[in-house]
């Protein structure tokens, strides 16, 4: 492996790209023609991903990224170690990360392996176009999904995410009339009845990652000359044994509340144990710390590739999940030198096609 000099050029490049969800073409395109002048074969694809690959080995180890944002600038910025920007952590530092990593391998620790990187769009959007794409185009044999978990953790693990839209719609009524009731209080009453649901289940579980966390996101009543109405968005952050039957056949109780699906992603996880899991806590122990295990109560593009990719899978990338989204989105730049070493070693340790462990 070859030495590496400490850098931020290409990550504060990456940076000062904006590129919330809808908005990445511009980016995906620069990025795309950027990676062709360091050695990868790149393109974008049907839907605007930023593909590209490095080798061309048997053995294929996918970098699962995201090349969108939230939306909201933040002014781009070095203040002493720290470089502050939209996406510096969620999720382009992670990405960044991985293509400095696979560069610093030397001939022998890419031989006979075909790294894939895959920088998604609207990943921070309910329908997740991007990861859907690949999921259907590539089969890879390890995946590592470009999230930070801290340069010395591993994330194991993503919750389940259920979103709703619940409805109610009737003839406009005096409020005075003979068992009237308010377009809102219908729409109550079905989230009042899914949050009994979940929290009947919460009580016999107490392991957050294994419990349904509703959220009441948007409410919303009006009426017109003929018709009153009231409408909610409703997310759920499933665990791993959750029933999705369950829990809108509650919401089926209230029969006047017509639900709509948005989205719907199980939970993923692995138990730490697997041959991608195993890597990384070796790589992270050679620098002298003992790794750590997260398990997230969010989800990712994990959670939409894996009833596909039955690969070995974990989530890693520097940076503090805790700055996701904020105004002072930051990275610490020794935490992202830190990530791209751990992420090299991971490379070359990984195994082939045909060897122990393989």
């Amino acid at each position: 492996m070859r030495a590496r000099e400490p850098g931020v050029d290409l990550l504060r490049w990456m940076v000062e790209q904006y590129s919330p969800s809808h908005q990445e073409a511009s980016f995906a395109g620069a990025l795309v023609e950027r990676l062709g002048t360091r050695g990868w074969r790149a393109h974008t694809d049907a839907v605007g991903n930023a593909v590209a690959r490095y080798g061309d080995g048997d053995t294929v180890i996918a970098f699962l990224g995201h090349i969108d944002t939230v939306p909201g600038e933040v002014p781009v910025r070095l203040e002493g170690q720290k470089l502050y920007g939209r996406g510096a952590v969620d999720a382009k530092g992670p990405l960044c990360a991985f293509i400095e990593a696979v560069e610093l391998l030397d001939d022998s620790e890419r031989a006979g392996k075909q790294f894939l990187l895959l920088g998604c769009v609207e990943e921070e959007v309910a329908i997740t176009r991007g990861a859907l794409h690949v999921r259907d185009q590539y089969a890879p044999d390890f995946v590592i999904n470009g999230e930070p978990s801290g340069a010395h953790a591993v994330t194991i693990g993503y919750k389940g995410l259920l979103r709703l839209d619940l409805e109610h719609r009737a003839s406009r009524r005096h409020t005075a009339s003979r068992d009237y009731r308010a377009a809102a209080e219908h729409v109550i009453d079905a989230w009042n009845a899914l949050k009994r649901l979940c929290d009947d289940w919460n009580r016999e579980r107490p392991s957050l990652f294994e419990q349904n966390l509703p959220s009441l996101n948007a409410f919303h009543t009006g009426a017109t000359e003929t018709e009153e109405w009231a409408t909610a968005a409703v997310s759920i952050r499933t665990g791993p044994s959750t029933d999705t039957e369950a829990l809108l056949a509650a919401l089926a109780t209230v029969p006047t509340v017509t639900v709509r699906t948005v989205a719907r992603k199980n939970a993923v996880s692995t138990n730490g144990n697997d041959a991608l899991s195993r890597v990384f806590k070796q790589a992270i122990r050679e620098r002298g710390v003992k790794p750590t295990l997260r398990l997230k109560t969010g989800t990712s593009d994990w959670n939409t590739v894996a009833s596909t990719w039955a690969v070995p899978t974990v989530a890693y990338g520097p940076g503090d999940a805790a700055l996701d989204h904020t105004p002072n989105e930051h990275i610490d730049l020794p935490e992202y030198e830190e990530g791209v070493a751990v992420l090299a070693r991971v490379l070359a340790l990984l195994p082939v096609k045909g060897t122990s462990g393989g």
